[in-house]
């Protein structure tokens, strides 16, 4: 794994949603930024989205009738997740710029986009447990830069 790793809301509620897909290795990389081995940066945009997934964690039911989180395991997370002090990155004017003009390109979301470009431009890669940002993409989509999540389990 690399030294530095920009993250998404889908990495980091794994940390906190142990009946997710690859908690470990969601762990793995957690412990390692704990540890001082592995750098994490993500945008701005990421401490809203993990907090909403926590929320729609702490609405939705298990098939037993559980919520998935209850709301004070959820309350937990989110001050885990500030205390965790993940560096986040402002959008300049020109990144944003850069940033649309790839939404257009690839049909894909502008906060999607922003994580991407942030890799870009700290030159590592965009770590996310969402295959979809790196399925059905044109040609010129820099599938170099996404790093899945579920990548990581060796074989």
């Amino acid at each position: 794994m690399a030294d530095r790793l920009v993250i998404d809301a889908s990495v980091a509620a794994k940390w906190f949603l142990d009946d997710e897909q690859d908690v470990d290795l969601a762990e793995e990389i957690l412990l390692r930024f704990l540890q001082g081995s592995l750098e994490l940066r993500a945008p701005r945009v990421f401490r809203y989205e993990v907090c909403a997934l926590l929320a729609k964690a702490c609405g939705s039911k298990t098939a037993s009738g559980n919520r998935r989180l209850s709301k004070d395991d959820g309350q937990q997370a989110v001050k885990q997740l500030f205390q965790l002090g993940i560096p986040l990155s402002d959008e300049t004017e020109a990144a944003a710029a850069a940033t649309l003009e790839k939404c257009i390109s690839f049909s894909k979301t502008f906060k999607d986009m922003s994580y991407l470009h942030l890799a870009i431009e700290l030159d590592c890669l965009f770590c996310t447990a969402d295959g979809r940002i790196r399925d059905s993409v044109p040609p010129a989509f820099p599938t170099s830069r996404v790093l899945l999540l579920s990548d990581l389990r060796k074989p």
